[in-house]
């Protein structure tokens, strides 16, 4: 299929809003108004940032008066924006998200579409090359997939699905050699949990871990670990109520060593959620010991409905945003420190942005980006950026490689680098491919933390530690 070529931008006008009542400038600036009638909208999943610095991500196609198939669009951080790939149906509907892949590709999930409408994982390149990988359709492999996958350490793609024939979703593996195959079927007495909405994260011990918004022993949700080889190694069962019910976004393991996550509902029971709850943010240490961090109670000092999961910022905090609550009720950003104190960042007014679903992105010039599902200009979702003042830094396509293999390091004014070390291990050889992408060759006698980057500007550090596979 030919890609599309790229939309022109329809919105030139950003709108900024400055907030007060903090002891920091924050700035939360509307890039884009998507538009079904333009190109596509309300966007589901979080953006990622491709080794030429700028954002990529996908539309839903849902909402508004018109309805498509969704795209994979392609964003400045300026905000013009243009259809890298449009959906026909035939090849995909529904896109789920992409992830950036250490071949410079992106690959993805749409839940529906393909040979038997049951959801296709796809390739794409930057410039808009598209292919199918695989389209569902065997349902003891599972269909529908919500999320896209992620690349395992081994070079391996790793994604969920939703239920299928004899099962409550399933986790698969697809090869770079074009092989896939299911590694684990949950039960279909949704014991283990079921409804896999998120991608998976490999954790720092190379296992898998992921949630499911239901099942459990209470019907309320579950997060799982499971080996690479198929494995169950931990199922952890919701108890609902002030405990939590329901979690909807991604895990992320931080710097602590710890997980962290949020549920839908769950939590205080107050006025402005009901007996429902608000939701919650949780915290599960490394032996599987899940707590409550902070409970939501919606209204307009506080956020409601965290559909998004949350990302560590180079500040140590986590950031993420709930779909409901703040001021106007259409959703909030917030801050987190991994002791659990929260604050408001900022509330979501319509022109900016309604109902936030995705993750946030924090790009290598130092600033988050985002979408939300609703509101904006054509009231079809936005694209939109925070400003918390933090400073470049430098990040991987992949956070792991073994002695003499490549890591690929996106960055900001990478042009004229002087040096790359491996947790203080300078390394021998190392290429600048463009301003914000570069390979450094992981040096003999590399450890795993962090990696510096010298550039003219000076030097930048990463904001996760690499991992030096054994």
């Amino acid at each position: 299929m030919r890609p599309s070529r790229l939309l022109k931008t329809f919105v030139s006008l950003m709108v900024s809003i400055f907030l007060t009542g903090t002891s920091d400038a924050q700035t939360v600036t509307k890039l884009f108004s998507f538009s079904n009638a333009h190109s596509s909208a309300a966007p589901l999943s979080m953006v990622v940032q491709g080794h030429d610095g700028n954002l990529y991500g996908a539309t839903s196609g849902l909402g508004g008066s018109v309805f498509t198939d969704g795209t994979v669009f392609r964003a400045t951080t300026t905000g013009e924006e243009g259809a890298i790939h449009t959906f026909d149906g035939t090849d995909g509907k529904i896109p789920a998200g992409i992830t950036l892949g250490t071949d410079g590709n992106l690959y993805g999930a749409a839940i529906n579409g393909g040979t038997s409408d049951l959801g296709v994982l796809f390739k794409v390149s930057t410039g808009g090359a598209y292919t199918i990988l695989y389209s569902f359709g065997v349902e003891t492999d599972g269909i529908t997939p919500s999320a896209p996958p992620i690349e395992g350490w081994d070079g391996n793609f790793y994604g969920t699905t939703g239920p299928g024939t004899g099962n409550a979703g399933t986790i698969y593996k697809y090869s770079p050699s074009g092989t896939f195959s299911t590694i684990f079927s949950f039960n279909s007495n949704n014991l283990q949990g079921s409804q896999l909405e998120t991608s998976l994260l490999q954790g720092a011990n190379g296992n898998l871990y992921g949630t499911a918004q239901l099942g459990g022993a209470n019907n309320c949700g579950t997060i799982f670990e499971i080996s690479t080889s198929g494995a169950l190694l931990y199922d952890y069962s919701f108890p609902c109520g002030t405990g939590g019910a329901y979690p909807a976004g991604q895990l992320i393991q931080a710097s602590d060593g710890n997980f962290y996550g949020t549920t839908l509902q769950g939590g205080s029971t107050v006025a402005n959620c009901g007996s429902r709850g608000c939701g919650v943010v949780f915290k599960m240490t490394k032996t599987g010991v899940v707590s409550v961090l902070h409970r939501f109670v919606g209204g307009g000092n506080d956020g409601s409905e965290p559909v998004a999961g949350l990302i560590q910022g180079t500040d140590g905090n986590l950031y993420g945003s709930t779909s409901l609550g703040g001021l106007a009720g259409v959703g909030v950003l917030y801050q987190i420190t991994t002791a659990g104190t929260e604050k408001l960042v900022y509330s979501f007014v319509n022109r900016v942005g309604q109902h936030p679903q995705a993750t946030l992105l924090q790009h290598t010039n130092g600033q988050f980006y985002g979408t939300t599902y609703q509101g904006g200009q054509y009231e079809e979702g936005t694209l939109y950026s925070l400003n918390m003042g933090l400073g470049p830094f430098v990040t991987f396509v992949l956070p792991a490689a073994r002695v003499g293999q490549k890591a690929q390091i996106l960055g900001q004014g990478l042009t004229g680098a002087s040096g790359v070390t491996f947790n203080g291990v300078p390394a021998t050889t190392f290429t600048v491919a463009t301003d914000t992408f570069m390979t450094a060759v992981v040096p003999s006698g590399a450890t795993t933390g962090k990696v510096v980057v010298s550039t003219p500007s000076g030097p930048l550090t990463s904001n996760v530690r690499f991992r030096i596979i054994q």
